[in-house]
């Protein structure tokens, strides 16, 4: 009789969480399981809240999901790059999720090119050699504001193939995804440039409707919290850790460039949550 009250009150306390539970949706992608990862781990921490994180379910652009999540059209949280229009339109959680790591650039060039750096000593120099990039991608953008013409392409695959074939000098990528791409391009003549680091400030952050401050301050409050327990770290280091041992960032000269795109408000004071390489 015992057992089977208890079961019974087991599963009056499971229908009631079910009953109270608040899902929130996420455009999910296999690309972005580190973001889903750490969103799911963050909401845990409002226990109160009950929170279900789930996958929209379709793969959408990154634009068609910013707006879906303005609207109330059935996505509750985007992670994407900070930019002053997108902090115009939707509400941050500005707290850098890559440890602003994708800011830090090495580029890809082709075998035969591997000291095309070595004389660029001088920033004007380094402004003369011609990077490759994706059409729409904000570091486009970036480059051109510092003075750099960009070669650009329509097909993110197809620039390893242009860079291969010498259509541009060298293609930057950031030291977190820079070994898995010539581990998937190891049938091409190009490599990872030896000498050095090109750094422009940028940050990756979860954005929320404007008025969706009620999951904004919960979102914030999580990160916050894994941070002090150690856990943010730990999960960052589950995904990117062994990316970053394989990349070599001391010794290296550092081109600095400017981030016209990045908002104000971006803490970039808060040594804490950035990584920092060429030191």
């Amino acid at each position: 009789m015992l057992k089977g009250l208890n079961i019974l009150l087991t599963y009056l306390v499971l229908g009631i969480n079910s009953l109270y539970a608040q899902t929130v949706v996420y455009p999910g992608q296999e690309r972005d399981a580190y973001y889903i990862t750490l969103l799911k781990h963050v909401l845990s921490y409002s226990t109160d809240k009950n929170y279900q994180a789930r996958a929209f379910g379709s793969d959408l652009p990154k634009g068609r999901d910013f707006i879906l999540m303005a609207k109330d059209k059935g996505i509750d949280v985007v992670f994407g790059g900070a930019t002053k229009e997108r902090e115009a339109k939707y509400l941050p959680i500005r707290f850098p999720l890559l440890k602003g790591l994708n800011g830090w650039r090495i580029p890809l060039v082709h075998n035969k090119n591997k000291d095309i750096f070595l004389n660029a000593t001088s920033m004007e120099a380094f402004k003369r050699l011609v990077p490759g990039q994706f059409h729409s991608w904000s570091d486009s953008e970036i480059l051109e504001s510092n003075g750099i013409y960009v070669e650009k392409g329509g097909n993110v695959e197809g620039l390893f193939g242009m860079l291969a074939k010498g259509r541009f000098d060298y293609f930057p990528r950031s030291v977190l995804e820079i070994s898995w791409d010539l581990e998937a391009h190891k049938h091409l003549d190009i490599m990872m440039e030896p000498h050095v680091l090109i750094h422009y400030p940028t940050a990756y952050y979860f954005y929320v409707a404007k008025g969706n401050l009620g999951l904004a301050n919960d979102i914030k409050a999580g990160l916050e919290a894994s941070l002090q327990d150690g856990s943010f770290n730990n999960i960052f280091n589950r995904y990117y850790g062994e990316s970053i041992k394989k990349v070599p960032t001391t010794k290296r000269r550092v081109y600095r460039l400017d981030n016209p795109l990045l908002p104000g408000e971006t803490p970039l004071d808060r040594k804490e949550l950035w990584g920092n390489l060429g030191e």
